[in-house]
């Protein structure tokens, strides 16, 4: 089975709808979305829409979808991050409105677990980028493999033994081998708002009959997506930083 994971879509259509266009091309099985598809950007319910019509998707809760319905608060996000959400409060429909209050903060599948932040405290939304909260995340989850999105940077975590944890930023069509005498975590990236210098839509696929595991980077129009932020009067520096991928 090809499963594709991806995360931080943040409201980003042109994004997202490149990423859907290269997954026709690598033959994925199910999608697995990790969370925060609004925020950010200009078009919340036609990302919402395009992800709730992929077959046999799983969408998880990510914090910027939480505080759209005050299931988080929005006061603890920067400003410009805060006027998206009220934005956004006021722009989705009912009915998206609804499909998220419904989202779950986590999803199990045999040996592996998927969230938006840290899995075994997921709406505490830490990020899962230092040894500390890695060594949490292997101690308390139980399973193998954990698949994650939150910082928008994609990243490797292997751990080898209780003290030996790796830490690796993976370059564009990198392709890891999932060995079963490891655990690792895998952080899938941003689809709508990369933060890794890179300005290209980043996913990953993992393929668990070969158990091999590829990050896929996908160019879009983000000047396109930066006019329609402007355009919607939504802070300019979300525009901006589209073009530098930080």
């Amino acid at each position: 089975m090809k499963l594709a994971v991806f995360s931080d879509i943040h409201a980003n259509i042109e994004a997202l709808q490149a990423v859907v266009d290269d997954f026709q091309k690598q033959h994925i099985d199910r999608y697995i979305c990790l969370g925060d598809l609004i925020g950010y950007g200009p078009n919340p319910n036609e990302c919402i829409d395009l992800v709730r019509s992929l077959p046999n998707v799983v969408v998880i809760l990510g914090n910027h979808d939480a505080a759209a319905t005050w299931e988080a608060t929005p006061y603890g996000m920067s400003k410009s991050a805060q006027q998206v959400i009220f934005w956004s409060m006021e722009t989705l429909t009912r009915e998206n409105l609804s499909f998220i209050k419904d989202l779950e903060p986590t999803r199990v599948m045999g040996e592996m677990i998927f969230s938006h932040a840290n899995p075994y405290n997921p709406k505490a939304w830490r990020y899962v980028n230092s040894r500390k909260y890695a060594a949490r995340t292997f101690a308390q989850t139980g399973k193998r493999l954990a698949f994650i999105g939150h910082t928008h940077k994609p990243l490797v975590i292997t751990r080898k033994n209780f003290f030996q944890i790796s830490f690796e930023e993976p370059e564009p069509s990198s392709v890891y081998t999932v060995t079963s005498g490891s655990r690792q975590i895998f952080n899938c990236g941003s689809v709508g708002q990369p933060r890794d210098g890179r300005p290209l839509a980043c996913y990953l696929i993992y393929d668990t009959r070969l158990q091999q595991l590829i990050y896929r980077r996908v160019a879009y129009d983000h000047r396109q997506t930066a006019a329609k932020i402007i355009a919607a009067g939504l802070p300019a520096y979300l525009a901006k930083r589209l073009a530098t991928g930080r």
